[in-house]
Parts: structure tokens; sequence; C-alpha cells
């Protein structure tokens, strides 16, 4: 039955404005949308807490589409992608992984924390991700195709304090546009933790400033690490919990970074911008 026959409308490749209870800038929306509809790989970059990974989920639900989830750093042999081996039944068998399965569908496949791999876990999916998409698959003895209408987007946190990543060789660079995610604005952060999670506007505006100046002293490299928008999340519900916000500010925020070097450390430096807009 077609789509015309059932009084249905494909809605695949419209895209969407907004995503509710979550802010991305308006033209990086539009470009992301016009390029994983064009069948171009997307990287998402960007400080943690910006909201990479969460942006990949809002899309597919946005878009109704399929959601599945690789977390590449959990891949140990450039194998791993398509399943592994198990012994049933006086046997080894070839167990086929999910991530198979997905691609063959329509949906949204999001590759987790890419580089937290070496570069030759990558190999194995290079002909995925280029114009051919497709692989052969030597424990099976097939080929897959992947769906005209599988949309692949990465995400990578990159920067100094992520001393648990590798760089990457051209060849994966040249198989993904790359789209880098910062915070949002002050107003828009603050109306996000005042409306999705329950600050007082007052609260909800000292929590969003904060944030944004400790992680300007992390890209001044006055702060071994970026901030990002999860403290002020954590902070807004141990207040609502009945938490004082100075006790929050501490658990969320000061405890993040290290206490060494006593007057002149990093907790030291937090708590010095913290005292300057509570006052």
């Amino acid at each position: 039955m077609t789509i015309e026959q059932t009084g249905q409308q494909d809605q695949w490749g419209i895209n969407v404005e907004n995503l509710p209870d979550f802010w991305v800038d308006s033209e990086k929306l539009s470009i992301m949308q016009d390029l994983m509809f064009s069948g171009i790989n997307v990287m998402l970059t960007g400080d943690p807490g910006t909201g990479k990974t969460e942006l990949t989920k809002r899309l597919a639900q946005a878009h109704n589409l399929p959601f599945h989830r690789v977390n590449v750093g959990a891949i140990r042999t450039p194998r791993d992608w398509f399943g592994h081996w198990e012994f049933i039944g006086g046997q080894t068998v070839f167990i086929q992984s999910e991530f198979v399965a997905a691609i063959q569908r329509p949906g949204i496949v999001a590759l987790d924390e890419f580089n937290r791999v070496t570069p030759d876990i990558h190999n194995s999916i290079y002909t995925i991700l280029d114009h051919n998409r497709e692989v052969f698959i030597e424990e099976t003895k097939q080929y897959i195709s992947v769906h005209p209408r599988c949309i692949f987007i990465a995400t990578e946190n990159r920067g100094r304090s992520h001393t648990g990543t590798f760089m990457e060789d051209t060849a994966v660079e040249d198989r993904f546009e790359t789209l880098q995610l910062t915070l949002p604005p002050i107003e828009i952060m603050a109306d996000l933790l005042e409306k999705v999670y329950g600050a007082t506007p007052d609260h909800a505006l000292l929590l969003a400033r904060i944030t944004h100046k400790l992680n300007s002293l992390y890209h001044e490299e006055s702060l071994s690490r970026p901030t990002g928008f999860r403290p002020a999340i954590s902070a807004a519900a141990l207040v609502k919990r009945g938490q004082p916000l100075n006790t929050a500010l501490k658990y969320t925020f000061v405890n993040r970074f290290s206490p060494e070097g006593g007057v002149d450390s990093e907790q030291t430096t937090v708590l010095q911008v913290i005292q300057a807009y509570l006052k």
C-alpha cells in the first residue's frame, strides 16, 4: 500500500525549527538537518555538557525515527562492530550485533564518543560511512548495505581535558561534516533551568551566570576542565529537594575541581566566582 493510498504524508526531510525543552542554535539546527537528510554524516563536537548526545536523541524523537546509540568507547577490536563469537549448543556461533541491524533500517545511529578508540577501530566501518554505504562481513560471508534513510551522527569531546581520546586521521574527518555545539546563552539557560528543572527565577539566573563564567575561565586556561550544563542541573535538583543553595553549589560546582594548591587551588577560584555572584 502506498503513502497516497493510506492518506499519510511522508515527513522525511522536513526540518523542524526547534526542539521542545532543548536549545541549539537555530542556524546549526537547520544546517544539521539539511546535512543528515542529504545523506551526509554529521560530527558533533563541543565541551562536555553542551548536549551533543541529547541532541541526537531529540532529533530522532522530533522526526519519529528509531534511535540506536553505539558506545564507541566500548568497541575493543575492529570486528566488534559487527558481532561476536559465542559457544552455543556445542558449536561456535557468530552473534550479529545490533549495530548491523540498525544500519539496515531507517533511523538515526549515534556513534557516541567516536574518538575514544584508536583510529584502527574505525577502519572496519570506513565503507559504511563513505559513498559505498556497504560492508562485507567476513564472519557471515555477506555484504550488508546501509538503508538509504539511515543517518549517522557521531559525537566527540575534544580539548586538553580529555586525556582518553585519540587523534583522528584524515580518512575519518573526510567522512563527516563537523558542527560545534556551545552552551545556551545565559538568559536561555536560565529559562530552561526554571521551566524544565524547577529552579526559581533567581536561582536559575545565578546558576546560568556561574556556569558561563567558569566555562570562560576554562577557555582562558585558568581552570583545567569545562563546566557544561550538568552541574547547574544537579544544583537545581538539590535545591529543589531542600538543600541550601551554598551546599548545592559546593557539591555540584566546587567539588568538580581540585583542592590542590590551597589558596591558589582551582576550588578557591570557583569559590571566588560563586561568592562574587552571590553578593
